[in-house]
């Protein structure tokens, strides 16, 4: 009889030594790819709403650039501030812009506001210049003023946002 329960307890259920750590080992790679994945994909997330943000502040100044008249009250037909629009808010028609940046840390909005810590990381600077383009949906040739705004971060990368001004037609 003793023979008989020592077949039983020998042959009971249970998990060997070697079939634990093999299934240890699987959990441990399934967690470490699953980690891999997340970080990965909040770090694409992160990419993705950090060049939205440069968009955006490229857009935005664009706009800022827009708002203004194309034809300088005062006459002057040179991109760049004309004398005494040495400041930002003293700019009166779209090519005052040429020339003008902020350096990261100093980015603010039209009346002057500082944007928010997140959009500080920036930099970003205004080209405009009175050029002839082509324009199929206005019919050929026109000559007007383009607008660059470039925006860097402190790594280096940049967006540019382009716009092109149509001349008014006299």
């Amino acid at each position: 009889m003793r023979s008989r329960c020592r077949r039983r307890v020998c042959g009971a259920g249970g998990f060997t030594l070697m079939e634990v750590m093999f299934a240890v080992m699987i959990l441990a790679f399934s967690v470490a790819a699953l980690t891999q994945a997340v970080v990965s994909g909040q770090s694409h997330t992160y990419e993705a709403l950090h060049a939205s943000r440069a968009v955006t502040l490229a857009e935005a100044m664009i706009d800022e650039v827009l708002s203004k008249p194309y034809i300088d009250p005062d006459g002057d037909v040179t991109a760049g501030p004309d004398a005494g629009e040495g400041s930002r808010d003293l700019f009166d028609n779209a090519d005052d812009y040429d020339g003008f940046s902020e350096a990261a840390g100093a980015v603010a909005d039209q009346s002057g506001a500082a944007y928010p810590e997140l959009y500080q990381k920036f930099s970003r600077a205004v080209t405009a210049a009175y050029t002839t383009t082509n324009v199929p949906g206005l019919g050929g040739d026109h000559d007007g003023l383009s607008i660059s705004v470039i925006v860097q971060d402190e790594s280096g990368r940049t967006w540019t946002v382009n716009r092109f001004i149509p001349e008014p037609a006299p």
